[in-house]
């Protein structure tokens, strides 16, 4: 019989990676190609989303949330709040004050765009990239662009939760990278956590 020996790091490293894979089994269950849903009034709102985000206009962005709309960020370790619309909103008026430009992109996954509704759910999720180009004349924008960030990019999984008939947003779930925003709050001096 041999005898198998690991190290500390060995275990640690073994158990960050199951931890990690049993973390990211379910998104991979959503973006597993599905038949072609871009019909339905879930996808045709969540498309409309998507493109609000490049208007720059918070009131674009939240034009088609209900009054008890939610929005929250994971993974909870980033400790940033969860938004009922009116914060939402100002949230995302601050972020898109940083920017010139911006784009919130579903990202192809080989089938096309990996974007996937849940009728069960009544949710949407996309792979997505999403960042532009900084806006030098805002103040924060100022503070990337000095730290060495003419454009931010990053990507994020959103969990877009509709009404039953599919024509409001109930709830945003934003699974982002970690890193890229731990970074810009760093480099924003926790502006994010306003």
């Amino acid at each position: 019989m041999s005898n198998l020996r690991f190290s500390f790091s060995e275990l640690r490293f073994a158990t960050a990676a199951l931890a990690t894979i049993a973390a990211l089994a379910p998104a991979v269950y959503f973006l597993l190609p599905a038949k072609k849903q871009d019909s339905t009034e879930h996808v045709k709102t969540f498309k409309k989303l998507i493109r609000s985000y490049s208007t720059l206009r918070p009131e674009a962005l939240v034009s088609t949330a209900t009054r008890d709309f939610t929005h929250n960020v994971l993974p909870a370790s980033l400790n940033l709040p969860s938004r009922p619309l009116a914060a939402f909103k100002g949230h995302a008026g601050m972020i898109f004050s940083l920017f010139e430009s911006f784009e919130m992109t579903p990202q192809p996954n080989g089938n096309g765009d990996a974007v996937h509704y849940s009728k069960e759910t009544n949710t949407v999720t996309a792979h997505c990239k999403m960042g532009g180009k900084v806006n030098a004349e805002s103040t924060m924008g100022q503070k990337l662009i000095a730290s060495g960030f003419a454009e931010w990019w990053t990507e994020c999984v959103l969990f877009v939760q509709m009404s039953p008939d599919g024509k409001r947003i109930v709830e945003i779930r934003e699974f982002v990278h970690s890193a890229k925003a731990e970074e810009l709050q760093e480099r924003l001096s926790g502006v994010l956590n306003d």
